[in-house]
């Protein structure tokens, strides 16, 4: 079943909010989900996405552009835990994150991209390019190492 990728919608927010709870606390502390709210209220643009499938938003994630540090980082990227099979989330995560990937091409900025994650998913990201930059133990909650990965970029 094919999927459709579009720009975030205020009127997404609670099914995204969903999407969060489904991943706590493996992949997020319930106390993140404040953060969140602000992220959605205050800095979700036409960078942020979904992901529907069957008429059911599944996914989400955007990117950011830091011109000060000259940096494209990439944000609250999730999917409703249980949703898909292990091979149709391998499929559908791969076709949205090649999607955030041409959007950050098409913003043409020589900057490395970010992503701040756990080491849950660092094999993940290491399979997308990323190297991982720095490892604060329990940075982000009790057993959630907070991990700061790079990807360097180029448009060849």
């Amino acid at each position: 079943m094919p999927i459709q990728i579009r720009t975030y919608q205020q009127t997404d927010k609670e099914r995204v909010l969903l999407i969060f709870e489904s991943n706590c606390p493996k992949y997020f502390e319930k106390r993140d989900e404040a953060d969140l709210l602000y992220f959605l209220e205050n800095f979700a643009d036409k960078n942020f996405m979904v992901v529907i499938k069957d008429q059911t938003i599944l996914g989400c994630g955007g990117h950011y552009v830091k011109h000060e540090k000259k940096q494209i980082g990439i944000a609250w990227v999730m999917f409703q835990r249980y949703s898909l099979g292990a091979s149709e989330f391998s499929r559908v995560s791969t076709e949205f994150f090649n999607t955030l990937l041409d959007r950050i091409g098409k913003e043409k900025l020589e900057y490395d991209i970010l992503i701040n994650t756990t080491q849950l998913l660092e094999r993940t990201f290491n399979k997308l390019g990323f190297q991982t930059q720095r490892v604060i133990p329990s940075g982000f909650g009790k057993n959630l190492d907070h991990l700061v990965m790079r990807r360097k970029w180029n448009f060849e």
